[in-house]
């Protein structure tokens, strides 16, 4: 199964992109926790990223920077 992990502060935006890949059957998961995003990557290790620009703590340039650290998964940015 794909898995996407979706990275976003707004619940609504977050709830409607969850429910429309799991219609396609996409594993999905969704950060709450915007202090550790990576050790939430680490643990799940998606295929895709959906990475809102605009979060509490770090800002996604901070997190995608992160993850190519160790990664080469795709990242789109939301916002």
């Amino acid at each position: 199964m794909f898995k996407v992990m979706i990275v976003e502060d707004d619940l609504v935006i977050r709830q409607a992109l969850q429910s429309e890949l799991q219609k396609w059957d996409y594993q999905v998961h969704c950060v709450t926790n915007f202090h550790d995003v990576m050790a939430e990557y680490l643990e799940f290790e998606p295929q895709l990223i959906l990475l809102d620009v605009n979060l509490p703590a770090f800002n996604g340039y901070h997190w995608c920077q992160e993850i190519r650290k160790v990664s080469q998964t795709p990242i789109i940015f939301i916002t």
